[in-house]
This record gives C-alpha cells, structure tokens and sequence, in this order.
C-alpha cells in the first residue's frame, strides 16, 4: 500500500507540470503582439503678414475646406488673401500581423502657449483629406473623431482651421513672429500623443498719421501786372515769389505730417496732386511732398516713426482778388 501511493503521487505531479507547461504556451502569443506604431506630422496654417487693430483683438477664421481666411471681428488686416491650412499626416508602420488594419480616434485641441500677439486657438474644425471618416465628430474646439484604417506602410491626411485671433496694439504684447499651436493625438483607443500643428503670422502694429504743422503761404502781394505764383518747398519750408512780393508776416511754412509704426517697414505716402482754397475767388493749389522711398526708422518688433513735408505752389494775377484763402487736403499712408 505504502508504494502504490507513492507512485500516484509522481503521477499527479507530472500531470501538473504538463497543464502549467500548456498554460505557459498559450500565454506566449498575448504578450507578443505590439501595437500599431502611427507617427503625425503637420504642415502649418501661415496667414503672412498681419497689420494688427490699433485696439483690440481681431479674430480671423481660417476654413479647413479650401483654407479661405475671413475676419469673424475686429480690424487687423492680412496684407495677401491667400489660402492657408493645416494639414494633418497620419502614418502607421506594423510591427507584426494585424497591425494598422484598425480604426483610429483622433483628437484636436488647442496647446501650449501663444507667442507674440497671437491668441489661444478657438474652434478647431477639421475636413478629410484621404482619411476616411467613420465616426462622428465633437463639437468645435474639442474635435474628436474616428478615421478608417490607415494600413500598413501608408499614410492618410485630414484637414484643420481654426479661430486664430491676433492681439491689437493696446495689447502690449510684442509684435513680429506669433504662433498658437494644436495638438493632433491619435491613436487605436484614447488618443494621447501625437504631432504639433501651428497656426503662425508676422504682426506688425498699425500705421498712423498725424499732423505737426500747416501749410501756409504768408502774406503776399499779387503781381501789379501779369501773372506770377508763390511756391512753398516740401523740404525746406521756404517760399519762393514769382512776379510778386511776400511780407515778413505770418512766416511762411510746410505741413509736416509725423508717420508711426513698425519699424523697418516700407510704406506709401498719398497727397493729393491738388486742392483748391476758397476765399474771394477760388484758387486751385498744386502739391508737392518728401516722402520718396519711405521706410520706417527702427527694425521689426519696435515702434518706428518718419516726418515728411507738404509743399505747394498757388497762382496770382494781378487780378487776384485780395483777401483771406483757406483750404484743406487729406494725407493717407500704407504699408507697401
């Protein structure tokens, strides 16, 4: 008795190093698999250069579906209309049998901090490019939504926009680069990781003019006979009489006009070639100015500034009616 249960006993024990052993093996081909491995590039959304609002923000929509750009609010202003996006790459390399053969969920949301005058993305929006939509999307700002499978060794794009606002120049922020930025996380199961997107602009601050002083031509006496004029130089100020006599008093002067805005920048000067002052009878005024060329002193990210001068040039007969004349011009400037 005593050796027959020692021999059940050896039995028993090989039967459970067998079933432990078959455990084993069944166990191998679950910790085997690797998930899929996607990688996410983005090409950025650039709206160029923006001439920011004297105040306040300016919000600026960019459509994900042909990347037109529209201003939702505010008064900055882009200096082209071209069309910009972001775009979205998902690829997915396999890394055993099976792999980039599922759907992937896919999530958008705004990160990061903004540089320079830009603020926080809004309303992030998103079109398919060859990605394949099989799920239904979140709503704006949180976009979240399922894309076919990509494939093994292949790759499929999707679109994005956004709400991109640019700060104005009572902000204080810095002008020249700004950029926010976007998350694209994507993955089999909860989306975590992925690429970077960036909505980028060069700001530049507002263009302003104001004027120092006003054109006057003193006081003249007109020809005895004939014809003649009085000029006044946009350079210097000075007056010049042809066939007549200036007074000492008032003196005479150029209008001046002070420019600010960002430095470094080109810009255009536009006076009109006349004006007409009214007075006993109507006179009609001929301009002239300094501003050839115009840049902006200082460099980009400071304010810059630049003074230029009117100048014109009246006619007088010696039947030009005596008396007071007076008019008005308007002067406008703009970036090139």
């Amino acid at each position: 008795m005593f050796v027959t249960a020692r021999l059940f006993g050896v039995r028993h024990a090989r039967l459970l190093s067998l079933v432990l052993a078959l455990a084993a093996s069944w166990a191998v081909p679950l910790t085997a698999r690797a998930a899929s491995l996607y990688t996410v590039t983005v090409a950025s959304a650039d709206l160029g250069v923006v001439t920011s609002a004297a105040s306040g923000d300016t919000d600026f929509r960019i459509d994900p579906t042909a990347g037109s750009v529209t201003v939702v609010s505010g008064t900055a202003t882009r200096s082209v209309n071209s069309s910009t996006r972001a775009t979205v790459t998902v690829a997915c390399a396999p890394q055993v049998a099976g792999d980039c053969t599922h759907n992937v969920n896919v999530r958008l949301t705004a990160a990061g901090s903004p540089i320079g005058r830009a603020r926080s993305l809004t309303r992030l929006t998103f079109v398919m490019g060859t990605a394949q939509l099989t799920g239904g999307p979140g709503p704006p700002g949180q976009a979240a939504f399922t894309i076919a499978p990509v494939g093994p060794n292949a790759s499929v794009t999707f679109f994005v926009g956004a709400d991109f606002a640019i700060a104005g120049d009572d902000s204080g922020l810095p002008t020249g680069p700004a950029e926010a930025d976007f998350t694209a996380a994507v993955s089999e199961t909860t989306p975590t990781s992925g690429g970077t997107g960036r909505f980028l602009a060069t700001v530049i601050r507002s263009i302003a003019v104001s004027k120092t002083s006003d054109l006057s031509f003193g006081r003249v006496e007109r020809p005895v006979a004939g014809s003649g004029s009085v000029s006044i130089d946009a350079v210097t100020g000075l007056r010049t009489l042809t066939n007549a006599v200036g007074l000492d008093s008032p003196s005479p002067t150029r209008a001046t006009f002070n420019i600010t805005g960002e430095g470094g920048q080109a810009f255009t000067v536009t006076v009109p070639p006349t004006f007409t002052m009214s007075g006993p009878q109507a006179l009609t005024v001929t301009t002239s100015n300094s501003s050839a060329a115009p840049v902006l002193s200082g460099n980009l990210g400071s304010q810059g500034s630049f003074v230029f001068g009117v100048g014109a040039t009246a006619p007088l007969s010696s039947t030009t009616p005596s008396g007071d004349y007076t008019g008005s011009f308007t002067v406008t400037v703009a970036y090139n």
